[in-house]
Formats: structure tokens, C-alpha cells, sequence
């Protein structure tokens, strides 16, 4: 039964976890960079929070603060005074966080001192330095060479722990092994397809408990795997939507204001849109002349659809502040972060969730293309 709640158990607590303690502190100002390749270089030493977006982001630098990164690839080896929040499909962290780190990508390096609480979700992750708190983990491989201080609570594939947890460690895996430096002092409870591999030297202090996995797909391995997931991209939506929405907040903000003006019609125009873009794209390839227009066209749809991905939120935030708090429609780290909360839950919940997404992606669609319009008038 332990085992069972544990599949449940993991990606809630992941996902609490990932949501509701993303919140930087209120009242500080922000360092904002963005670019192909953004940097803070090691001579630096920032006392704002930092919001940093590209191909290729990298932190050398001392910050006081909280710092959230996404891109291609992102390199912290500089020291952070805050939390860390980063996302991309290659994460690296070398330097130490004086708080929690929250990491999702396809790969996840995490060496430094970790003071707080780790969650991270991946492809392959491994995970040296320590962990001053709990450690929640997501992976298809997973490795944790850390001693962690709190509680261990892992999903994924093939897991391998070979260091030293004070407190409980909890694991729904296919393979699990406890390598010769493994020492657990509370209790080992784990579900996987074979007993754990335990190699000489490793111990647990208290009790074991041991579940065999079905070659079936269970109901909480389902729900791990689609939480896991949800978790990954809330991380790259909320790193993306604080970088394009502060970074062009002027923007943003005339975004929000004609969406709220006629939202109705913005939707329609966005509707029009959405179904004319890709017909004509489709039109286009039939002719040999227009198939490089068709293909761009294509392009260009897809393109779209990750801006709104993006945007949506935004504007969803701006509208639901102004709901809770009352005052003039605003665009802010406050705004953005509600926002991207608020479309994650509307994420979960079948068919009227997802009507309700796809309606307000329309709306940010029509809002855009109104400001493209008002801008390709103003060329003529």
C-alpha cells in the first residue's frame, strides 16, 4: 500500500513543490539578460534577483539573490544566494545555492552544495555535491552520489543511489542499486520489476519494504510519468513567460489591454487566423513556385504556436490579478507567475480545461495579430 501511494504521492508532491514555491521575493528588483548566448561573468557580483533566457546561458558570477535561467543549455558554476530555477535541455550546475534548487531538461548535472530542497525532473540526471534538504527526483536515469540531509523520494528508470540519507528513502523505478557507499539511515521502501542490487558496503538503518512492479503499466506509474511531464514544461512556461514578459513588458502590457478591450472579437480574429495560416500554407506546397512560401508559412505556424504556449499565460495572469486585487491590468513577476499556475491547472482537467486553454490561446492570437496589423500600417 506504501509503495502504491508513493506513485501517487511523488508527482503531487513534485508538482506542489514545483508551483507553489517558485515565488521569488516580493519587493526586489530584477537583473533581466537575454540573447543567443546571455552570460554573467565571474567578476560580477549581483544583489537583484536574475532572470536570464537564451541559446546558451551561463552564470560565473555572485548573486545575492534568486536566479531563474532557461535555454538550450544552462551553466551555473557561480555561486547563487537564492533559490535556482532552471530549464533547458541541458542543465549544469556547478556552483553552490544557498536554497532549493528546481531543475527540469533533458540532462542534469547538479554538483554544488545544495543548502535547501532539490526537485528535479529529466531524461538522465546525476547529482553529486550534497542536499541540505529533501531530494525529489524524476528520470529515466537517475544517479545520486549527494549526501542528502532530508528525505529521498525518486522516480524514473534505472536509479542508482550510492551515498548517505539521513532520513527515508522512497522509490517506484525499474531497476534500482544501491552502491557500496549507500548508507540509509531510515527506512528503504521501493517498487521496481526486481529486488534492489545492493554491492558491498551499502546498509540500511532501518526497515525495507519491497513491492513488485508489474510488467503492466500501473495507474500511479501513468500518473508519474504525465506529472513528471506537466512539471518539466511549467518549468520552461513560467523561465519563458518572465523572460519575454518583462524583458518586453511595453509589449506584453498592449497585449493584455487589447485582449481585455474587445476580447470576443480578438478571439474570432485569433480563430481566422489559426485555421487560415496553415490551409494556405498546405495550398501553397501543392504549387512548385510555392513551396518555399508554404514551407515558411508551416514554419511560421509552429512558430506561433510555441509564442502563445508563451504568452497565453501572461495574459491569463494580467486578467486573473486584476480579478483577485482590483486596479489597472499590469504585467509583473506576479501576474506571470498566477498566470502560469493557473493554465497548469486548467492543463489537468479533460475537455473543459483544455476548451478553456485553446479559447485564450485564440485570444492572445487575435491580440497579436491586431499589433502586427497596427505595425505593418504604420510601414506603409
Amino acid at each position: 500500500m506504501a509503495n502504491r501511494k508513493l506513485g501517487i504521492l511523488l508527482p503531487t508532491a513534485l508538482l506542489l513543490a514545483s508551483l507553489i514555491y517558485l515565488t521569488p521575493q516580493a519587493g526586489s528588483a530584477a537583473e533581466l539578460r537575454s540573447g543567443d548566448q546571455p552570460s554573467i561573468k565571474a567578476e560580477e557580483r549581483i544583489t537583484e534577483d536574475v532572470y536570464i533566457a537564451g541559446g546558451n546561458v551561463s552564470s560565473a558570477g555572485t548573486l545575492g539573490a534568486d536566479l531563474i535561467a532557461a535555454g538550450g543549455n544552462v551553466l551555473v558554476n557561480g555561486s547563487v544566494g537564492g533559490d535556482l530555477i532552471a530549464a533547458g535541455g541541458s542543465v549544469t550546475v556547478l556552483g553552490d545555492v544557498a536554497d532549493d534548487v528546481r531543475a527540469a531538461g533533458g540532462n542534469i548535472l547538479l554538483q554544488g552544495k545544495v543548502s535547501g530542497d532539490a526537485v528535479v525532473a529529466g531524461g538522465q540526471i546525476t547529482i553529486g555535491g550534497s542536499v541540505g534538504g529533501d531530494l525529489l527526483a524524476g528520470a529515466g536515469t537517475l544517479r545520486v552520489d549527494a549526501p542528502v540531509s532530508g528525505d529521498v523520494r525518486i522516480g524514473g528508470g534505472d536509479v542508482y543511489l550510492n551515498s548517505t540519507v539521513t532520513g527515508n528513502v522512497e522509490v517506484y523505478a525499474e531497476q534500482l542499486t544501491l552502491g557500496s557507499g549507500a548508507r540509509i539511515r531510515g527506512n528503504l521502501i521501493y517498487t521496481a520489476a526486481k529486488e534492489a542490487t545492493m554491492e558491498d558496503g551499502s546498509a540500511i538503518s532501518g526497515e525495507t519494504t519491497f513491492k513488485k512492479r508489474e510488467r503492466t503499466v500501473s495507474v500511479g506509474g501513468i500518473v508519474a510519468i504525465i506529472s513528471l511531464a506537466l512539471i518539466a514544461t511549467t518549468f520552461a512556461q513560467l523561465a519563458s513567460a518572465l523572460l519575454l514578459g518583462l524583458v518586453f513588458r511595453r509589449y506584453a502590457v498592449r497585449l493584455v489591454e487589447l485582449a481585455a478591450a474587445q476580447p470576443l472579437f480578438e478571439t474570432g480574429r485569433g480563430l481566422v487566423v489559426f485555421i487560415v495560416l496553415p490551409v494556405a500554407s498546405m495550398m501553397l506546397l501543392w504549387s512548385l513556385i510555392g513551396i518555399p512560401l508554404g514551407i515558411l508559412g508551416l514554419l511560421a505556424f509552429a512558430t506561433t504556436i510555441m509564442y502563445l504556449w508563451i504568452m497565453t499565460p501572461v495574459i491569463l495572469g494580467s486578467f486573473a490579478y486584476r480579478s483577485f486585487f482590483g486596479g489597472d491590468f499590469d504585467v509583473n513577476w506576479k501576474t506571470i507567475l498566477l498566470g502560469v499556475f493557473i493554465y497548469a491547472l486548467l492543463g489537468i482537467i479533460p475537455i473543459v480545461g483544455w476548451l478553456a486553454q485553446f479559447i485564450l490561446m485564440l485570444l492572445t492570437l487575435g491580440a497579436a495579430a491586431k499589433i502586427k496589423w497596427e505595425i505593418a500600417k504604420e510601414w506603409r
